[in-house]
């Protein structure tokens, strides 16, 4: 598989107007296995579908979640989405792989809670490594779960302060369907 690095190239090379063409295959390989936005990212914003590669033979889901990527929501968010802007979606019983690189100033962390304001894994194994202390700057971690149970829940950094910072993204577990990645704006 195509490295997340050249998908975020291709994103950030679209965002500023660059034209597509020069992206590679990567980019439509990506789109085409994820389904579609329903509109476009707002402008200065990557294209959320190039954060998740995903194999339906093998029921597996890679999320890339790139903390601190620039300024919105004061450089509290995931992939340049703060305050659940960003929504994913796994169909239950698929593997999901978590690549959580902090790309900000301050240490933060990635983790799969049960709700707001919660610090509780909604399942087995699914944060990085010492969530409360979190990834120095420039540090990444990745961690795998299988989705076992239907529901919504949070992607949340959980270094003090930053979920109350509305560091967060959603995560839906589905009963089926094909894993996704879109955003919505914010409040």
């Amino acid at each position: 598989m195509p490295s997340f690095r050249g998908a975020l190239i291709c994103a950030t090379a679209a965002t500023f107007a660059v034209s597509a063409a020069g992206c590679g295959s990567h980019s439509q390989a990506v789109a085409a296995s994820t389904s579609a936005s329903p509109a476009a990212p707002e402008p200065g914003r990557p294209d959320p579908a190039t954060f998740l590669r995903s194999d339906r033979f093998r029921k597996v889901a890679e999320l890339q979640l790139l903390a601190g990527l620039g300024s919105s929501n004061n450089g509290y968010n995931f992939d340049g989405y703060g305050r659940g802007e960003l929504l994913a979606s796994v169909p239950r019983g698929w593997r999901v792989t978590i690549r959580c690189e902090d790309h900000g100033s301050r240490r933060s962390s990635c983790a799969v809670v049960t709700g707001a304001r919660s610090a509780t894994l909604a399942f087995p194994r699914a944060s990085v490594p010492d969530p409360v202390q979190g990834l120095s700057p420039g540090a990444s971690a990745q961690f795998t779960f299988t989705a076992s149970h239907t529901g919504v829940f949070r992607i949340v950094s959980l270094v003090p302060g930053q979920s109350e910072a509305r560091m967060y993204a959603v995560l839906q577990v589905t009963r089926g369907g094909r894993p996704s990645v879109t955003a919505r704006p914010g409040p």
